[in-house]
């Protein structure tokens, strides 16, 4: 087996899934965290057609809801894991109080690029991928996006580059847990976010 193909087993299929490609995207992309928010949400309460400026991670630390992405609905709980890319369509309805860590960033390809890394994030943007699963091993996830929403909060100079390196020590530990539990990305669906966007802004 080739070094970094995860094989794993989903719905009576193995499939081969290439972190490598995932990782190599995430080491030739400078990244840019946008923003950092710990919110909560009361029992019944809704977020709709909220439009991801950027992409972004979702951690839930307690509570129930279902929440939308584009066309997918999942049913989150208790340390929950959501990401999606810029331009899709998050909408939450709570089932119980929701309390829940956003992470908005950016990822651009650095300059000068190689050819064969600017085709391979054409085809395979893991920054626009959407996915939604339960990690088994919550709590490193849950240290790391708490102080990073701290070191946020603080804003100082010091503490933006301590932003940056939790970053990345996060996504990390979630690629990890991502590709051991046989998670199945899903690519953006383009037209359907380009139809919802005409609605949203038709007279």
């Amino acid at each position: 087996m080739r070094s970094g193909t995860w094989m794993v087993w989903i719905g009576g299929w193995t499939k081969a899934m290439q972190l490598n490609d995932h990782i190599l995207l995430w080491n030739h992309v400078f990244i840019q965290v946008m923003d950092v928010r710990h919110k909560k949400m009361g029992k019944g309460e809704e977020l709709r057609t909220y439009r991801l400026p950027a992409s972004a991670f979702l951690y839930t630390l307690r509570g129930s809801a279902r929440v939308r992405l584009d066309d997918s609905i999942h049913r989150v709980g208790r340390f929950h894991v959501l990401h999606g890319g810029k331009g899709m369509c998050l909408s939450i309805i709570t089932e119980d109080v929701l309390e829940y860590y956003i992470i908005l960033y950016k990822a651009t390809l650095a300059l000068p690029g190689r050819k064969e890394i600017a085709q391979l994030l054409e085809k395979e943007n893991p920054f626009q991928n959407q996915y939604a699963f339960a990690p088994h091993y919550p709590l490193p996830l849950y240290d790391k996006v708490k102080l990073l929403e701290q070191e946020w909060r603080e804003a100082s100079e010091l503490g933006k580059l301590h932003v940056k390196a939790l970053f990345h020590q996060f996504v990390y530990e979630l690629l990890q847990q991502l590709y051991r539990q046989g998670i199945e990305p899903l690519k953006p669906d383009l037209v359907a976010q380009a139809v919802a966007y005409i609605r949203e802004h038709s007279s």
